[in-house]
């Protein structure tokens, strides 16, 4: 016999009437899907605003929408390869401390690094902005008078997402990228900021070991393993001297790391973004 409480939530579930979370708790997967409860499929997007208020009602909005919203007062482009967000949201109002002399300007890097990585951008511009859009250099963003209703922002954001070349995710997903550093998997090609940097295949396969990796600190005899074999008899100053090749080519600095940080006594790991 079910008690009056468990009636009344499940009378609201045949009327399709929305659930409160206390109520959910009591309710299989599939139940909550079908009445909105629960997100089956979500998408990242990154907001970037230096006055996160002023995107506050699109953060709420993208959330309930069941988006994964990530918000940041300012854009760092590793978090492109950390996050790997499927739209970027920047708000390019105006600031008087920008590092250029027009936030569409100091956005550039964004905008390039997003074309990259084949990720749509919503540019969000106050109305004088707007006017003048035809001095800057946007690529392929689009842009938004922003404030505006959030429903708005959201149709916007859906559409381009809805409209993401299929051919550019497939080519992205031959592309790994750590800092500035690009490797294509088919080509086996490694750029450093735009230029081409000439690796051995030991080399290469180091470097994508570590760009693939966790963060872990790596031993020497694990990099041994993987790189060279189990069968290889060789001693750890092997991985030391490529090691040493590797960031010559790459111009990195043992003492100063950008890339690879040697961790005393232990071994190697990939370089985070305070390094």
């Amino acid at each position: 016999m079910r008690d009056e409480t468990t009636t009344m939530n499940n009378d609201y579930m045949n009327e399709g009437m929305p659930l409160d979370q206390s109520a959910a708790a009591g309710y299989s997967e599939e139940e909550l899907l079908q009445n909105g409860m629960l997100c089956s499929i979500t998408k990242r997007v990154m907001i970037i605003s230096p006055f996160p208020e002023r995107v506050k009602s699109l953060l709420v909005a993208l959330s309930s929408e069941c988006f994964d919203v990530f918000s940041l007062h300012d854009f760092n482009k590793s978090m492109l390869q950390s996050l790997q967000p499927e739209l970027l949201v920047f708000d390019a109002i105006p600031v008087a401390q920008a590092a250029a002399s027009h936030t569409l300007q100091a956005g550039a890097e964004l905008v390039e690094a997003a074309e990259l990585h084949a990720v749509p951008v919503l540019i969000l511009m106050d109305q004088k902005s707007y006017d003048s859009r035809e001095t800057f250099a946007l690529g392929a963003s689009e842009l938004l008078v922003w404030p505006a209703k959030p429903e708005q922002a959201i149709k916007q954001i859906n559409r381009m997402l809805l409209n993401k070349p299929a051919a550019a995710a497939k080519a992205d997903s031959d592309i790994r990228v750590f800092k500035d550093i690009a490797v294509d998997l088919k080509k086996m090609t490694v750029d450093r900021a735009g230029q081409r940097i000439e690796l051995t295949k030991t080399e290469y396969d180091l470097l994508l070991h570590f760009m693939t990796s966790d963060g872990s600190v790596l031993t020497r005899e694990s990099l041994l393993d993987t790189v060279w074999g189990l069968h290889f008899y060789g001693g750890s100053n092997l991985v030391d001297a490529h090691i040493k090749s590797l960031r010559k080519k790459l111009k990195d600095s043992a003492v100063a790391p950008k890339y690879i940080v040697t961790v005393r006594g232990v071994g190697y790991r990939i370089a985070d973004i305070r390094d």
